[in-house]
Order: C-alpha cells, then sequence, then structure tokens
C-alpha cells in the first residue's frame, strides 16, 4: 500500500514537471516568436517618419495568435490596416467607431493615431469620451496612462503629467515593452525640461536616445538627440544646442529622414535666431518653406512664423506680414489652435509697428473676446498688454490704465514675472505722463524687484536707469 501511494507521488510529481517545463518551453516559444514578429515590424517603419504606427501590445497579441493558429479579431484587422496605411486604416477604425461608439479599445487605438498625426484637438476630445475599464490589460492601462499624460503635458499639467508617465514607464519595463518605454523616457524629458529641472531631463533624453539606437530606428533617435538640443536652448547654451542639432541632421541625412529633419531645421534655426544670426536662421527656415514635399503643415507654420519674426525685427514690414499670413494658412490647414492665436497676434504686433493701429486692435480685441479652449497655448495677457500700448499711444490713459491692469492679473494670477515686470513700467509710464512721480516709482520698483527675482538683467539695466 505504502508502495502505491510512493509511486502516486512520484507520477504526480513527474506530472507536474512536465506540465512545468512545457509551460516554460510554450512561453520561450512565445518570446521567440513576439522577438521575431516585433523585429520584422520595426524593419518595416525603420526608414520611415511620421507615418508609421507601432504598439508592442498588438504585436505581442500578434505572436500568441500565430503560435495557436488563430484568426486575427476585428481589432487586430484594423491595426494591420493602419500600420499598412495609417489614412486608409484610419477611415476604416472611423467606421468601426461609428458603429460602436464607446468601444474603448478602439477609441484608444483612435487615440494614438490622433497622436501621431498631431491632430491635438481630436486627441484631447477621444481621451474625454473614453474610459477604460479596471479590468484591461496591464499594457493597455499603460498606453492609456501615456496618452493621458501627453495631454496633460500639452496643457501644462507636469505634476500629473510626470506621474501618469512614471507609472507607464514602469508597466512597459515589466512587460519588456521597449519602444514604448523609449517613448515614457521622451516624454519624461520632455516634462522636466519644461519644469526646469534640466538635469533630469537630460538623463531621460539620453535614456530614450539609447533605446531607440538598439532598436534601429534613427527618425526617433534623431528626435531623442534633436531634444537634446531643445534642452540646451532652455539652458541657454546656443552654441551646444548646434552640436546636438547638427548631429541630429546627420543622422537624417545619413538615413534619407527629409520630413524628420525639416523640423530639426526649425530647432537649428531657432538657436540660431536666438543668438541674433538673424542671416543664417533666416536661410535655415527659408530651406524648410522651400521643401514643399516633405514638411509639414506644423513644420511650415513654425518656420514661416519665424521668417515673419526675423524680418519684423530688421523692420522689412510687407515681408513680415506676408509670413505672417503663410504661417496662418498652415495653421489653419492644420487646425492648429494655438499656433492660430499666436500668429493673429503676431500680426497685431506687425500692424502696430507700422502704426496701423485699427487693424491691430480690432485682432487684439477679437483675441481676448474668444474663449480660448484648453487645446490652445495663447496667453490673453499679451493681447490686453499691447491694447493698452495702443491707448496710450493715442493718449486714452485711463483705457490704458485699465488694460495694463487685466494683463497684470493674468500674469500674477500665472505667476509670469516677467510680463508682469513690463506691465507694472508700463503702468509707471502713464503715472510719469500724469505727472504722478510717487506712484511711478512704486510701479517701477515692483517691476525691478520682478526681474532681479528672474534674474534678468537687460531688464534690471533698464528699470534702474529709470529711477
Amino acid at each position: 500500500m505504502q508502495d502505491l501511494e510512493f509511486s502516486n507521488i512520484i507520477f504526480t510529481s513527474l506530472g507536474i514537471g512536465s506540465i512545468i517545463f512545457l509551460y516554460f518551453r510554450i512561453r520561450l516559444h512565445l518570446w521567440q516568436i513576439l522577438k521575431m514578429n516585433a523585429q520584422k515590424s520595426l524593419q518595416k517603419i525603420k526608414n520611415k517618419e511620421r507615418s508609421f504606427f507601432y504598439n508592442s501590445y498588438y504585436t505581442k497579441q500578434t505572436a500568441i495568435r500565430k503560435f495557436f493558429h488563430q484568426p486575427a479579431t476585428a481589432e487586430a484587422k484594423l491595426y494591420i490596416a493602419i500600420s499598412t496605411s495609417l489614412k486608409k486604416g484610419e477611415k476604416k477604425l472611423k467606421k468601426a467607431i461609428e458603429q460602436s461608439p464607446k468601444n474603448w479599445r478602439l477609441l484608444l487605438l483612435y487615440a494614438d493615431i490622433c497622436l501621431t498625426q498631431n491632430k491635438r484637438i481630436e486627441f484631447g476630445q477621444t481621451l474625454n469620451n473614453l474610459k477604460i475599464p479596471f479590468w484591461a490589460s496591464s499594457a493597455l492601462h499603460a498606453d492609456y496612462l501615456r496618452l493621458t499624460a501627453l495631454n496633460d503635458l500639452y496643457q501644462t499639467d507636469m505634476y500629473d503629467a510626470s506621474k501618469k508617465l512614471s507609472k507607464a514607464l514602469k508597466i512597459y519595463q515589466k512587460n519588456g515593452f521597449s519602444y514604448e518605454e523609449a517613448e515614457c523616457y521622451l516624454a519624461l524629458g520632455q516634462t522636466y525640461r519644461i519644469s526646469g529641472v534640466f538635469d533630469v531631463a537630460y538623463t531621460m533624453f539620453q535614456e530614450a536616445e539609447k533605446l531607440y539606437k538598439s532598436m534601429e530606428l534613427p527618425c526617433k533617435q534623431a528626435e531623442a538627440v534633436a531634444y537634446q538640443g531643445i534642452l540646451e536652448i532652455s539652458r541657454e547654451n546656443y552654441k551646444t544646442s548646434e552640436d546636438y542639432f547638427i548631429q541630429a541632421e546627420e543622422i537624417c541625412q545619413k538615413h534619407q529622414l527629409a520630413q524628420t529633419i525639416t523640423d530639426i531645421k526649425n530647432w537649428h534655426g531657432l538657436a540660431l535666431y536666438l543668438q541674433t544670426k538673424e542671416k543664417e536662421a533666416l536661410k535655415m527656415f527659408q530651406s524648410v518653406t522651400s521643401d514643399k514635399t516633405s514638411a509639414t503643415e506644423e513644420a511650415s507654420a513654425f518656420a514661416y512664423e519665424m521668417l515673419a519674426r526675423i524680418t519684423l525685427h530688421t523692420k522689412q514690414f510687407d515681408k513680415a506680414l506676408h509670413y505672417a499670413e503663410q504661417a496662418l494658412l498652415h495653421h489653419n490647414e492644420n487646425r492648429h489652435q494655438a499656433g492660430i492665436f499666436e500668429n493673429l497676434y503676431l500680426k497685431a504686433e506687425i500692424y502696430y509697428a507700422t502704426d496701423n493701429l485699427q487693424k491691430s486692435a480690432e485682432i487684439l480685441t477679437a483675441l481676448v473676446r474668444n474663449k480660448t479652449s484648453s487645446y490652445t497655448t495663447f496667453y490673453p495677457a499679451n493681447a490686453y498688454s499691447l491694447l493698452g500700448l495702443i491707448e496710450m499711444r493715442q493718449n486714452n490713459l485711463r483705457m490704458a490704465r485699465t488694460l495694463f491692469k487685466q494683463a497684470l492679473d493674468l500674469e500674477n494670477s500665472k505667476n509670469r514675472l516677467k510680463g508682469a515686470a513690463i506691465d507694472y513700467n508700463n503702468l509707471a509710464e502713464i503715472s510719469l505722463r500724469e505727472g504722478d512721480k510717487k506712484s511711478a516709482e512704486k510701479y517701477l520698483r515692483q517691476a525691478l524687484n520682478y526681474a532681479e527675482e528672474i534674474e534678468d538683467n537687460e531688464l534690471k539695466d533698464y528699470l534702474k536707469a529709470k529711477l
């Protein structure tokens, strides 16, 4: 009896051991298929640019289906259609969403496509309509966290963005999703750069670059290198930023990434502009606007806007107005609300510089009356300040004071100290014109305090000379 029990134990042990062995063999085989599928998918998009669409979760699901000889699901077919042709795939996906408007998987997929194409309004609206269930896979939870974090980043909610990206990063690392891990590092780099935590931002960009390089994705590698250049612009290390942009441009040239290089040229042009190398910057931006086949609407709009700013500074007002209108055309085509508002304000600045105060005031009044949505970054305090300057030039001092105070309230509410300092200076100017030297000195000292706090030496010297 005891021998029989002992035999049963051995048999049971062997059975469990065989099952465990088989389980790990299956897992290993699945992992090999997944790696092979991922390499094939990445190979297809290796030298593509913004048109590509890649998602590790769907690659993994494809591997599992192939292993078990299962047919592709309707959702998987949509992903295949998207990865084959973004425009055709998007049309099919939109039809599917019309039939199932609450299908969270389809909405999540559509949000990712909107982000790929920089459709910010549709991206935000899709996320607002999306509720991911608690029982969704960890990878899809991570996708949702990453996408909502990017929406937070666009709306300058840095705290929520970094918190969500950090959570998503851990999930991707656990799942072995290197591409999405790199995307998180890139977004975290942006978040920390904007927040002024430059050392951490640099580390994040470096990690992203390493991962993209290991996956042999030169388009994304060039982007990660270029973001390090943008970081150096934030640090005001303009020469170092140029070195990064040149490195990124060389990657693009080597792999014939004509579209990506236009964005990098724009950033390189900005570095030149900030060094007052206006002739070199002009050539860089003109090389983007002359590229009608590769430059995106967004890239062209930025280049035209910068050309408008350069020609405004050099008092070529007709050219400046032409470039600003070209920028608006591209922003309208791309439905980029932030760009539309910024360039309308730029047009108002040009009209102000040419003494066409009526046209300038018309644009500015329309801007402050228009309730800007959360998808725009235009700041109305600028418009109030310029309207105040127009009223001051026309000697309407009471109205000018009201407008400057409205601008000041907005600046203080957002802790924009440089803007507030300029508004205090403008209020001081009104007091001086009215002969109220005591009030003028009070305003100038407050402006000086802000200038010292932000360490703006040029503004400090200007204000001290007035005291």
